[in-house]
């Protein structure tokens, strides 16, 4: 173990005297890939069709310029594992397209009757779904692009960092808008930076929270206690910014789903032999500290409405329960990708109209996609998510380098599935594109650089 600690330990930390000049290996390409992700994120989290769209075409183009270079392409071509989620992710998108025709397994949806349109199709909105493929077609692109950068390991050590460096940058930002009200906030009293809902913007911080621990974490192995805080200052420094703006969206979905990841990221560890019993509990403890500093300092809010949790869950149970019957009544194909925002409207009555008619998601992710893309759709989607991760893990643990910062991304996915178990951080194109750029980048770093 000693001996695999120590090639673990110079394996990652091989580059890490490089200055900033030259750039680092894969930085075209990191720059490439994040910058388009983080221009979504200041386009309003790329919530309009335009925006949206000019994001899935940089996005085709960014996989079309990785193709094209020879080797880029040969590490792409190397990846092993990738036809499961690949063939499951076909099947998502062939079911979408069959849906905008008359051959659903429910056949021609009434609606199209109702308004005297023939032929018709299965989906109850055709402009709504085809947009919604075709979303899904650029999320599969930024995959691929992340599985090209994380084909190397000198390219997934440069694209980590620079998604800290950013995400930090966006923080302080996003921080800066809120205490000064420079930004335009949806709710008071709530950071969200420009992704338009604090939730959605505590999904992110809780994400990348996760993220920065792993390097963190790395180079502090066989540090003292009392120097702790003297080593890796700069990831130090991200942490401390991304955990203040954490607290500061008060969301409370994503402080559960943080510390759900971070709980998974020291159980993988400790299972993968990375860290012992008495550095879990320094990490533990220190972890502990610094939250409660944090909600000293910050949480205030957060509390607030953890004090009013009992309200909020009513509301979220009852309009889970309107559309898990929706769901129930076209289980098979469903409604159509994209037609959540249709069917709300056609399930309100007078009496969930005052409470629920600015809702535009399900707030639960397996509940929506169920009520869009039935079974038909839906299983093979979180067939391809929980192949993703599997293999990932699986592989993962066999590696001897890059553990750290890898199996921290695993247990980011951690937040942001549980999360999206009650908020809608997934329906927002900029956050989907960046969590499908982190499993491309993760899925292809189990594998190591060499085949």
């Amino acid at each position: 173990m000693g001996s695999r600690n120590s090639q673990d330990r110079s394996g990652e930390e091989a580059g890490a005297r490089r200055g900033l000049w030259p750039p680092p290996q894969g930085a075209g390409l990191a720059a490439a890939g994040l910058g388009l992700i983080f221009l979504a994120h200041l386009a309003y989290g790329a919530l309009r069709v335009e925006a949206s769209l000019i994001a899935v075409a940089a996005s085709a183009l960014l996989l079309l310029v990785c193709v094209a270079v020879p080797a880029i392409r040969r590490d792409l071509l190397r990846i092993k594992g990738l036809a499961l989620p690949a063939g499951l992710f076909a099947l998502v998108l062939i079911a979408g397209l069959i849906s905008l025709t008359p051959f659903g397994p429910a056949g021609v949806h009434p609606v199209w009757a109702f308004v005297g349109e023939a032929p018709g199709a299965a989906t109850i909105d055709r402009s709504a779904t085809l947009l919604e493929v075709i979303k899904l077609a650029g999320l599969g692109c930024i995959f691929l692009v992340g599985a090209a950068t994380g084909a190397s390991d000198q390219r997934a050590k440069t694209a980590i960092n620079l998604a800290i460096a950013l995400s930090a940058i966006f923080g302080l930002w996003a921080f800066f808008s809120f205490a000064t009200g420079l930004q335009f906030q949806t709710q008071r009293g709530r950071l969200e930076g420009t992704l338009m809902s604090p939730n959605t913007a505590g999904t992110f911080f809780a994400m990348m929270v996760i993220v920065t621990l792993g390097p963190l974490l790395r180079d502090l192995r066989g540090v003292r206690a009392g120097q702790a805080l003297q080593k890796a200052t700069g990831y130090w420094a991200a942490l401390i910014i991304l955990v203040g703006c954490l607290l500061a969206t008060a969301s409370r979905g994503a402080a559960l789903g943080a510390a759900v990841g971070i709980i998974g990221l020291v159980v993988i560890l400790l299972f993968a032999g990375r860290v012992g019993w008495s550095r879990v509990t320094l990490i533990m403890l220190t972890s502990i500290i610094a939250a409660l500093a944090s909600l000293y300092f910050l949480g205030e809010r957060l509390l607030d409405r953890f004090a009013f949790f009992e309200e909020s869950a009513i509301g979220r149970a009852e309009m889970f329960a309107m559309h898990w019957r929706a769901f129930l009544a076209a289980p098979i194909g469903g409604y159509g990708l994209g037609t959540f925002d249709t069917i709300h409207r056609i399930l309100m009555d007078s009496s969930t109209f005052s409470s629920m008619w600015t809702v535009r998601a399900t707030h639960n992710v397996v509940i929506q996609w169920l009520e869009e893309a039935g079974l038909l759709g839906a299983l093979p989607m979180f067939g391809t998510i929980a192949a993703i991760m599997i293999i990932t893990l699986w592989r993962g643990l066999r590696r001897t380098r890059m553990t750290f910062v890898l199996f921290a991304l695993v247990a980011a996915n951690l937040a942001v599935l549980v999360h999206g178990m009650t908020d809608f951080a997934l329906q927002t194109p900029s956050f989907a594109l960046m969590w499908s750029y982190l499993l491309g980048l993760q899925f292809a770093m189990s594998q190591g650089s060499r085949a």
